[in-house]
């Protein structure tokens, strides 16, 4: 996907493109929404968006919802704001697999809201009677998998203790006397400011995906990361 808009035939891309409004739905309440906000404030600092451009949707008062469930809601609630007439261009759904069966399901019915059989300027399938770009952010396992993977490849089938046991191993991380607990802000900028890459991590996670697709171990978090990277600051 190229986010840059090329100045001449033959001129090289320099002026980044505005991104639109993205919706970001998740199944935890706090790990991946405080993962999305530390990248948000990231762009911020280099590309002047509007607070609203990366809305992370949070459901006040009520239990979080799992797959299908959580999908099912992202559907109904983008249908209510386009029928209040709010701009959406891009639904980014965060699941794991870790205990939950419908795993396959809540991939394909994200999918397939996707109907289009071409591609758009940034190179998506779409759904053709909204526009919107819906993508599928799993993590087979679990979200930490995803963490692991800005310090180094990982093929193993591990459970969330083992990667917490692994980053909490990390040297540089065991310098800093760091402890993973779900739910830390600002966890992008622990990794990267210890050694670890936001790069490493697209890097590593393509390679994953290319050899096990959304099996065990896998994670669609790298097309979030990979589709931002240019209006972060660095990593």
């Amino acid at each position: 996907m190229n986010n840059f808009l090329p100045r001449g035939r033959n001129s090289v891309p320099t002026e980044l493109l505005q991104f639109g409004v993205h919706l970001v739905y998740s199944e935890g309440t706090r790990t991946e929404p405080y993962y999305v906000d530390n990248i948000k404030n990231r762009i911020a600092e280099k590309y002047k968006c509007k607070p609203n451009d990366i809305d992370i949707i949070r459901r006040n008062g009520e239990k979080s919802l799992h797959t299908v469930d959580l999908v099912n809601f992202a559907i109904t609630d983008v249908k209510q704001k386009l029928r209040k007439g709010r701009q959406i261009n891009h639904v980014w759904i965060f699941f794991d697999k870790d205990s939950f069966d419908d795993f396959n399901a809540a991939h394909n019915l994200i999918l397939a809201q996707n109907d289009s059989t071409d591609k758009n300027l940034e190179d998506f399938y779409y759904n053709t009677q909204t526009g919107i770009v819906w993508h599928s952010c799993w993590s087979n396992e679990c979200f930490e998998l995803w963490l692991w993977l800005y310090y180094d490849y990982c093929e193993s089938r591990l459970t969330r203790d083992d990667y917490k046991d692994k980053l909490n191993n990390q040297p540089k991380l065991k310098k800093i006397g760091f402890k993973y607990e779900k739910n830390i802000p600002n966890i992008h900028d622990i990794l990267t400011q210890n050694g670890g890459s936001l790069n490493n991590a697209i890097r590593f996670a393509k390679k994953l995906n290319g050899s096990s697709g959304t099996d065990n171990p896998s994670t669609g978090v790298v097309d979030f990361a990979e589709y931002f990277k240019n209006y972060m600051l660095s990593n």
